[in-house]
């Protein structure tokens, strides 16, 4: 009985995983290019209570701006070492697919990062007023 039961459980496991897997969205990615990148300068915030401070922050986080058509995306790259990705150079074209809270990033030989969106900045000029 013991050991049917334990082919039971382990068979949801295998079944609900390819299931779970299955249904993930797969991203859509576009050439962009990298506009910007420098090291995350926090601003210095007052805040009235304790529980309203902001989040520790990494000492080698950074602020990344990338351009897709006629929108730059300010991302939040977040890393524990003092590493950044070497694809984050101005002019370098990257791989990139836009969500609503992060921009993922294809990275050679590593995969995907991903970069939280700080904010979305239209790019002025004439040939974004064409709808390029």
């Amino acid at each position: 009985m013991r050991k049917i039961f334990g082919w039971i459980i382990c068979c949801v496991f295998i079944f609900g995983g390819t299931t779970v897997r299955s249904s993930t969205p797969t991203r859509q990615f576009q050439t962009a290019v990298v506009v910007s990148a420098q090291k995350y300068e926090p601003e210095a915030a007052h805040h009235g209570k304790f529980t309203d401070a902001p989040a520790p922050s990494s000492e080698y986080d950074a602020t990344i701006s990338i351009r897709l058509n006629c929108l730059v995306y300010v991302g939040r790259y977040k890393s524990p070492i003092d590493y950044l990705p070497g694809v984050f150079v101005p002019n370098q074209s990257v791989e990139v697919s836009p969500g609503k809270h992060f921009l993922y990033v294809r990275v050679p030989g590593t995969g995907e990062v991903k970069l939280r969106i700080v904010r979305r900045d239209p790019v002025a000029g004439d040939s974004c007023k064409a709808g390029h």
